[in-house]
């Protein structure tokens, strides 16, 4: 008897990977799923099912690679998201039917121009503009004030 209950337990404790949800106001969420796969998701607001979603996300891949692993979650006024990968060594795939989730450099020169200003040395996000910067390997992430 003991024999047939261990897989059950073993199997129970296998990790889904680690999962979390970042907020800012208004409700405007969404989840950074780490795999055990060297790979994250991030998929707009609070995802809690147990199985990968089939639409609308972010497939970051080649985490163990990258030395630093950040992004830029934009919050669009027509509640899209838009999704920069800063690590230019990370593998992405997207998939978003209803075009809720786009990423940043498919259209980068417009982007840019709706979203950031050049400050004489930096591009920097204009002051209306909604975002979180996400640091994926640290599970670090801070607002637009610089508040965590």
């Amino acid at each position: 008897m003991f024999i047939c209950i261990f897989p059950l337990i073993l199997s129970s404790c296998k990790s889904n990977g680690l999962r979390s949800f970042y907020c800012l106001s208004e409700g405007k969420c969404i989840t950074v799923w780490k795999k055990g796969n060297n790979s994250a998701f991030i998929i707009r607001g609070k995802y809690d099912g147990a199985k990968t979603p089939s639409d609308n996300y972010v497939k970051l891949i080649n985490i163990t690679n990258a030395v630093d692993w950040y992004a830029s979650i934009i919050f669009t006024k027509d509640d899209k998201l838009l999704i920069d990968v800063v690590d230019d060594n990370t593998k992405v795939n997207s998939k978003s039917s209803n075009g809720i989730i786009e990423l940043y450099n498919n259209k980068k020169t417009l982007n840019d121009s709706l979203y950031t200003y050049f400050d004489g040395k930096y591009r920097r996000y204009k002051k209306d503009v909604e975002y979180i910067s996400l640091n994926i390997k640290e599970n670090y992430v801070t607002d637009k004030t610089g508040k965590k």
